[in-house]
């Protein structure tokens, strides 16, 4: 009789696995050759009984194959989850299965879609937001996919159903290259030797979610093919919310005895809709509702993988890459139009009609000799209030401006047209609030409704593409793990943003309508580009990694990395003068023109009626001419900006089994520790938006003016790119330092446990800081740090296997800084006499004190976003060999929203600002306006998850889940925001409920609100 031995043991050597399987099945049929027959008729030949030696599983260290570890011997607390376990858990996106699934996860969900949530670990984000501080760094297959232009990462460019195993690595892990700060995430995906099959599941149930997911495996020993496609549509739980979600892989692989080769290729095609946060009052009234919409993202992704590896022999092999990834976003955002309470009683687009002129004579007609658009000017340097000769429209310098004269108009004795006003304020806060009100129309605080820009559309183009190259020599024998390698990355980025006015509908929906736009305003007719851009980033490095094994219950690793990176920037950004408000833009010659401007130099260029107004002179000749305005309202100013950050970043850990030898029941006990270091260089857009403190001169053209940072002398607006930098503003690259101490284990052979100690501390942390009510850049906020305890604890009893995660997570800034957080009861009021100067920054150009509305974050100040508490745990009962049934519990505590970050925001508090109150007093003085009414956190909640399983014949089955079975109300992120939807005091209320005064608008927290209980069902058939 033939009996085989079945050995099932860690070997890392394919050739070794493969020599020592055909030496034992040969060895034991040696002694009965051909004479089976024989054998089973001999009495005297005893049958071996089957023997399994236990091993582990071997972890791939870092984004390449080649070097394999057990667990170990990796001194940090790695969690890893197979294809079974992210097949078997149904999740929508690696958010929801992370969430649930791994030790130190939570998710904010700023965008309202499952497929665009902020995936945190150890209080380190990763997320498709821009102006997120990014600090995980995500591979699959060994490539890098944080996109170039802000290290995001777009979750729904990654395919579940093609995933073979994801594996989380704690800390700042040099292996893994720039951006690991506070851990990394590899995923490799499947192929047709491990996954030979097919796999047909399809999806439906809640939200017209309709799901299907095709995959299939094939080899015949040598060549192997694995392909995935999925198909996502839903009309999402929210008002005008749906997604599709289209993915297709294919991979391709080539073995021999002596390497292997694969290609892969990745496509995807999606459509998101995220319809954001909403107030908190709203999210009490209607769950389902949107603050406004659309907030529509389209993304693509094409990708390209050719990899392999080559054997010298057992123990030595080179392992190698080369890639190509092309992506693009496009993205349309409707939101309020919030700079609509900055609009003044002066302002020209309030209805009125001509009337005249101001003195009853005729209408002033101007030459305009060389047919520019622009009045004609000259220079008076000799004071006798006339144009100089030969001066006439000539270029000017800085200082011309204080000889500039205008040419005199051709008929002389005229006026400029008289306009009566019809109307009260557009913005009814610029009318009379004060008690009594008055009763002329012209002051009234209602607002004005018809034509009256509201919304504001965004348009962001983003295309990239990285092209990348390894190479890695690896050693795997007994007591040495050793590799050694080099990769280059180099990405282009072209950027391209702009913004058009628009009106808001009963649905909340922001829409473009010219024809009913007040013509005044031209960000309403057309599109107003901010800024385009193209950068740049190259990076080469090279590493090592050793794990030496001098005993076998004792690992010593020591690894390291050198960076170098260069980034490049070319941009055309809008100068100061073009970054005035959108409303602020008029087309006043068209629309409210008060002279004449003849095409030529005498009267008979003239035309009969007025097509041009006055203020135009000072816009486009004193104002272009200034350095301070730059060039005009609507020009671009190019520059360009190049930055070198070079690195080493070390990593010594140790990994000590003390009784691994003995024959105790605790002879699993693993302890180990770990430090490292990591960097991340500034990104693209981080450089192109960063702040700039150097003290410079407010009038450039004046030495003597004040003082202000750069960033406020050559630009305006919410985080537009800077216009003269030539290599300065230089933000440093962020340094983490991190360690972590734990142990690991199992009790009764099944039963495993961990538990670590860890801390991350960060040099040079980059934030997006409000500086004023209107400008938001990136900048270096000093230090921060997150540090926690994480425990984990699996097994199985009879038909039950359990799992709990819990984590710890406390992250803190570190350092003083001082930003704008005007909707924070704690943010500061100043008077309007209160004139900035250079006192008020220190010699970096940062406030000395908090300025108007700003607020003061100290160290020790919690981050938002992040709660402190994070649990998840799970109950599988296998009722029968053909049933299961499992729940989910998954709770965070409570959290800070944005806003917040100096953790001092009180409900309950009052709104304080500078006006006038005649009743009291002539003068202007401090008045109490709105009360806080939510708080500055959201707070923590639990939900439950069910989901069962039951397969009618081998290889066919249907299951169900049911996400937040008890419809628990719960909000995982938020922010303090303003509400223009409030009830009305004094303002008057349009067709979408928007308030036209803005004294009306109440501060509020905006939340990023859980999806409500859910059910979905389907059916899946593998063989």
């Amino acid at each position: 009789m033939q009996k085989t031995i079945f050995i099932t043991a860690y070997l890392p050597d394919r050739h070794i696995r493969r020599t020592l399987l055909l030496m034992i099945t040969s060895s034991l049929m040696w002694p009965f050759g051909g004479y089976a027959d024989d054998a089973e008729l001999d009495p005297s030949v005893v049958e071996l009984e089957t023997v399994v030696v236990e091993g582990q599983a071997a972890t791939k260290l870092g984004p390449l194959d080649g070097l394999q570890l057990s667990r170990e011997q990796i001194p940090s607390n790695v969690q890893s989850l197979s294809s079974k376990d992210i097949r078997d858990s149904n999740a929508t996106s690696l958010g929801d299965l992370m969430n649930s699934r791994l030790q130190s996860v939570n998710v904010n969900d700023y965008a309202g879609n499952p497929f665009q949530m902020d995936i945190t670990f150890r209080g380190f984000s990763a997320s498709p937001q821009l102006g997120t501080p990014q600090g995980l760094s995500v591979f699959l297959d060994g490539v890098r996919v944080n996109e170039p232009f802000g290290d995001v990462v777009n979750w729904d460019l990654i395919p579940m159903n093609a995933l073979g195993s994801m594996d989380v690595f704690p800390g700042s892990n040099p292996l893994f290259g720039l951006n690991t700060l506070g851990g990394a995430l590899s995923l490799r995906t499947k192929n047709g030797f491990d996954d030979a099959g097919a796999d047909i599941k399809f999806t439906g149930g809640s939200w017209d979610r309709k799901k299907g997911e095709v995959s299939a495996g094939w080899n015949n020993g040598t060549v192997g093919a694995f392909m995935a496609f999925t198909g996502f549509d839903e009309e999402g739980w929210r008002t005008n919310s749906p997604s599709q979600v289209n993915q297709g892989f294919a991979r391709f692989d080539w073995r021999g005895d002596d390497f292997s080769l694969r290609f892969s290729t990745l496509a995807v095609g999606n459509n998101l809709i995220g319809n954001g946060l909403i107030p908190t009052d709203l999210y009490n009234k209607n769950p389902e509702s949107v603050f406004t919409s659309p907030d529509s993202t389209e993304n693509e992704l094409q990708q390209y993988n050719l990899g392999g590896e080559f054997f010298f022999n057992d123990k030595l092999s080179l392992t190698g890459q080369i890639y190509r990834r092309d992506s693009s976003r496009k993205s349309v955002a409707g939101d309020i139009y919030e700079d609509f309470e900055d609009i003044s009683a002066s302002d020209l687009g309030r209805p009125s009609k001509a009337n005249g002129t101001l003195t009853g004579q005729p209408v002033c007609r101007y030459p305009d000799a060389n047919k520019d658009g622009i009045r004609d000017y000259g220079l008076d340097k000799d004071g006798d209030e006339l144009v100089d000769p030969g001066t006439v429209n000539v270029a000017l310098s800085p200082n011309d401006s204080n000889f500039l004269l205008e040419v005199p108009a051709l008929n002389p004795g005229c006026s400029t047209v008289k306009y009566d006003r019809l109307t009260g304020p557009i913005n009814g806060a610029a009318g009379d609030n004060t008690d009594p009100i008055s009763t002329d129309p012209l002051l009234s605080p209602s607002g004005v409704i018809e034509g009256t820009p509201i919304g504001i559309l965004s348009k962001t183009a983003i295309k990239q593409n990285t092209d990348g190259a390894s190479l890695q020599l690896n050693w795997n024998s007994d007591e040495h793990k050793f590799m050694v390698g080099g990769s280059v990355d180099a990405a282009n980025t072209d950027f391209d943003t702009s913004q058009r006015l628009g009106f808001i509908d009963g649905n909340r929906r922001v829409y473009s309508d010219p024809a009913n736009m007040n013509p005044i305003f031209v960000a309403g007719q057309q599109d107003i580009r901010n800024n385009s851009f193209t950068g740049k980033s190259t990076t080469f490095s090279g590493y090592f990694s050793e794990t030496y094994s001098p005993l076998e219950n004792l690992h010593l690793s020591f690894s390291g990395r050198l960076n170098h990176t260069r980034v490049k920037n070319h941009m055309r950004a809008r100068t100061r003068a073009g970054f005035q408000n959108l409303h602020a833009i008029k087309d006043i010659n068209q629309y409210h023109p008060t002279s004449i401007l003849c095409n030529g130099g005498n009267l008979a260029s003239c035309p009969n009626s007025p097509n041009y107004n006055d203020r135009n002179f000072i816009e486009d000749v004193v104002l272009a001419q200034d350095p301070y305005f730059g060039l005009g309202k609507f020009s671009e100013t190019p520059t360009s900006e190049t930055f070198d950050y070079t690195s080493f970043n070390p990593s010594v850990g140790i990994s000590y089994l003390p009784f691994k030898e003995q024959d105790v029941p605790y002879k699993d006990l693993n302890m180990f520790f770990n430090w490292s270091q990591g960097t991340r260089a500034p990104s693209s857009v981080e450089l192109g938006c960063a702040y700039d403190g150097t003290l410079v001169p407010q009038n450039p053209s004046d030495p003597n003016s004040s003082l202000t940072p750069k960033s406020f002398a050559t630009i305006g607006g919410a985080c537009t790119l800077p216009t003269g930098l030539s290599g300065d503003p230089f933000l440093p690259q962020i340094f983490a330092n991190s360690f972590e101490l734990g142990m690991r284990g199992k009790l009764f052979d099944d039963w495993e446990w961990n538990t670590s100690l860890f801390r991350t501390d960060l040099k040079d942390d980059i934030y997006l800081v409000g500086i004023t009510a209107d400008r938001s850049f990136f900048d270096t906020i000093g230090d921060t740090r997150r540090q926690g305890i994480e425990f984990g604890f699996l097994g199985k009893v009879g038909i039950v296997d359990f799992g709990v995660n819990y984590g710890y997570t406390d992250a803190t800034f570190q350092s003083n800084f001082f930003m704008v957080s005007p909707h924070n009861s704690n943010a500061a009021v100043l008077s309007p006499n209160d004139q900035l100067s250079e006192d008020q920054f220190d010699s970096s150009g940062r406030p000395l004190r908090a300025l108007n509305d700003m607020i003061e974050v100290k160290p020790g100040d919690q981050m938002p976003g992040i709660p402190l508490h994070n649990i998840n745990a799970s109950l599988n009962f296998h009722l029968t060999d053909q049933w299961e049934f499992g729940v989910n519990m998954i709770a965070h505590s409570s959290s800070f929203v944005r806003g917040n970050e100096n953790n001092d925001h009180r409900q309950g508090d009052y709104d304080y600002f500078y006006g006038f109150d005649t009743s009291v007093s002539p003068d202007i003085l401090l008045l109490r306006g709105r009360q806080f009414k939510d708080a500055g956190s959201v707070p923590g909640y639990a939900i439950f998850n069910l989901k069962t399983r039951y397969e009618f014949v081998k290889g066919f089955s249907v299951f169900g889940m049911v996400n937040n079975l008890f419809d628990r109300q719960y909000a995982s992120a938020g922010r303090l925001g303003i509400n223009p939807f409030s009830p009305s005091e004094r303002g008057a209320i349009g067709p979408s409920g928007w308030n036209y005064n803005s004294n009306d608008w109440r501060s509020q927290t905006f939340i990023g609100s859980g999806a409500p209980r859910a059910y979905w069902v389907g059916l899946e058939f593998r063989y």
